[in-house]
């Protein structure tokens, strides 16, 4: 299957042809019966069937939110986008962010964590169906991670630097959508300071929620209609053409999809 189609859509009109047209074959990372599982996996480290490489509370840009909400056959997903509204729960204009307290307490875990905490289980998991409910707009880190490879070390060196440059892309997409949208860069540092905290105030650690103060000041008037925010964040993305896009992501952008352009042949010759 082509990249185009594993990765979320609003990429496809964006990315270099060359990615988007490749098309790597995975069967060694089994998502619906998970490959780090036991028996299939006799490692040390393993992960609990039921809750596989889920164990983790990703990060989702505001515009794949906005995606998300636009999507009519996302049921579910807009259930628990709008609980996480309603809640407080580290809805922020940067997009759904994980509560600092679990950040704080997932930067710190110990071997055997990962795939073993069921109280990390991810927000959008579908325990029922055992998948995911923003599958066809997750973020980055679930895009692009994979147990294992078919293609041995060149192909997690692969998904590794799609990671590295579909988190720079997504920065860029992200506070293109606030400074269009009248965040100013000082309030956009402020909002991306929650993202990745390897600490917190005794208060972050304690809730997963902010107060509706911290809250409106955050959200810089949108506090009210945060969902109106989120598909204007994808309106505004979705806008945009390839040109300007190169031209959002700068040198440091085409240096990371050089990396990848120069890791397309190796795959090619281990497949």
């Amino acid at each position: 299957m082509l990249l185009r189609h594993q990765i979320p859509e609003v990429y496809s009109k964006l990315l270099p042809r060359e990615i988007l047209d490749f098309g790597p074959e995975e069967t060694k990372a089994t998502c619906d019966t998970c490959a780090m599982s036991r028996p299939r996996h006799r490692g040390k480290v393993h992960y609990r069937e039921d809750l596989k490489c889920c164990t983790f509370h990703p990060f989702v840009p505001n515009y794949m939110i906005g995606a998300i909400f636009n999507d009519p056959a996302a049921t579910e997903a807009h259930k628990i986008l709008r609980g996480k509204i309603e809640r407080r729960e580290y809805s922020l204009p940067i997009g759904m962010v994980a509560p600092v307290s679990f950040q704080v307490e997932f930067n710190q875990r110990q071997e055997g964590d990962f795939g073993q905490r069921e109280d990390w289980l991810c927000p959008y998991f579908n325990r029922e169906n055992s998948n995911c409910n923003i599958w066809r707009n997750r973020g980055v880190v679930c895009t692009t991670f994979f147990c294992k490879s078919s293609y041995g070390k060149v192909g997690l060196k692969f998904w590794e630097s799609l990671n590295s440059y579909l988190w720079y892309v997504e920065l860029a997409l992200l506070e293109e959508a606030l400074v269009m949208l009248d965040f100013s860069p000082r309030q956009i540092m402020d909002l991306l300071d929650y993202h990745n905290r390897q600490d917190g105030t005794a208060a972050e650690k304690k809730s997963w929620n902010l107060t509706e103060k911290k809250a409106r000041e955050l959200w810089n008037g949108y506090f009210d209609d945060q969902e109106g925010f989120f598909k204007k964040s994808y309106e505004i993305i979705t806008k945009l053409d390839k040109k300007a896009f190169h031209e959002m992501i700068g040198e440091q952008g085409l240096d990371l999809e050089e990396q990848i352009f120069g890791l397309l042949p190796q795959l090619v010759k281990e497949s």
